[in-house]
């Protein structure tokens, strides 16, 4: 992590256009740092307070300045498809910066300034949010264990929250449900293999560690079925949804995750599946080891890098791709929406799983594309304030949004 005179640095030399591209790899992995956010916020601020006079400018000037760094994000990557893929790559770091300093600028400077230069009687902007605004998701689930009883995790206090043989269910105050083995060898050898369910509900996510020690995270509107003990040859779970897994290695047990049909085995690889009923393919993507992917009378091999697709309605075909950009496919697990060429209804769908909404289409659906990568951690009229400067809008109305042209 750097310290607050290199954070200087960087952001002003961003903000002024002359970051190298290592550069920007740097500053985007500083986001990561929780503890970087109020240096990274109070650099930004200082930029701006010496390159313009905060109390003169006015809403015009300001929205400029703010959108310079905003076309960054908004802008489709139409990048021709023989360009390098190296060169995408950069391309696509610098969008992702670009989302995250947009995020400070509106929610943090934009504010900033506005109160700095308010009349008397004039209310600030902040007061100026929908009322009816949607919080974003957070550490939300439900665990049905194998005798039926259910516990609603995040209404219940840290510690152990059951026991099952020789098994003890923890749950921690980071959103996690962990499945530890005891010291109680006799329940465990006596007491036969159940199956929990772990649920995350639209606008919940959590974190499970099963009891071989793989780590499995859930994402909105997802389900987990796994046994209480990993007994026999094997290590089944099925997933509905998605996940990113963190398998633990172990050569005489494969792990298995059917989802929607297909059977993904491993031996100790990090993956994750998207197989949501309401999207047209079912995705396994590879970010570590090796995996095998079953489908009806199709067998894919995968190396890390490597997506297997699914179509739903067809021949069951498994399609494979290459060069995946894996920190598009786990930016949920880190706390973004990442969009690569997405069109309106995919970035919708992720966005109704998440806020827990429903989503409906005024008029003609656009066939516009997004690309860039917005914090999850906003609130809703935030996101979608950032999606309409491609010329969309939205109205919120309770739990229910409304796409416009």
């Amino acid at each position: 992590m750097k310290n607050k005179e290199e954070l200087d640095i960087l952001i002003n030399k961003y903000l002024s256009r002359q970051c190298t591209s290592d550069e920007i790899d740097v500053l985007l992995h500083e986001f990561n740092y929780p503890e970087s956010e109020e240096a990274l916020k109070a650099a930004i601020m200082q930029y701006f307070e010496k390159s313009a006079d905060s109390n003169s400018l006015d809403d015009t000037g300001l929205k400029n300045l703010l959108d310079d760094v905003h076309t960054k994000l908004i802008a489709q990557i139409d990048e021709p498809s023989n360009a390098p893929k190296q060169r995408y790559r950069k391309m696509w770091r610098l969008t992702a910066v670009a989302a995250v300093l947009l995020t400070f600028l509106f929610a943090g400077f934009y504010l900033y300034l506005n109160l700095n230069r308010v009349k008397p009687g004039v209310a600030p902007l902040a007061s100026k949010q929908p009322e009816n605004d949607v919080i974003p998701g957070s550490n939300k689930a439900v665990l049905i264990l194998s005798n039926g009883s259910r516990i609603v995790l995040n209404d219940v206090k840290n510690g152990i929250v059951a026991k099952q043989g020789g098994i003890a269910v923890f749950k921690t105050d980071s959103g996690q449900v962990i499945n530890k083995k005891t010291n109680d060898d006799l329940a465990s050898n006596t007491m036969p293999a159940g199956y929990n369910t772990i649920i995350t509900p639209r606008g919940g996510q959590f974190k499970v560690v099963l009891p071989d020690g793989s780590q499995v995270w859930l994402n909105a509107a997802s389900s987990l079925k796994y046994p209480t003990q990993f007994t026999g040859n094997q290590r089944n779970v099925e997933l509905t949804g998605e996940a990113y897994f963190e398998v633990a290695k172990n050569a005489a047990k494969p792990f298995k995750v059917t989802s929607a049909g297909q059977v993904v085995e491993v031996l100790g690889t990090h993956f994750n599946i998207n197989a949501y009923d309401d999207e047209t393919q079912v995705k396994t993507t590879l970010l570590e080891g090796s995996v095998k992917v079953l489908y009806r009378q199709s067998i894919a091999l995968l190396k890390p890098g490597q997506q297997a697709k699914i179509t739903t309605g067809t021949d069951g075909q498994i399609v494979v791709s290459d060069n995946i950009d894996t920190d598009e496919i786990t930016a949920w697990r880190d706390g973004y929406f990442q969009f690569n060429h997405a069109d309106i209804q995919t970035v919708m769908r992720q966005l109704s799983r998440w806020y827990d909404v429903d989503v409906k289409y005024d008029g003609t659906v656009t066939s516009k594309q997004f690309g860039g990568a917005i914090q999850r951690n906003l609130k809703l009229s935030q996101v979608l304030h950032i999606l309409e400067k491609s010329g969309l809008h939205f109205n919120i109305s309770g739990k229910e949004v409304t796409v416009m042209q």
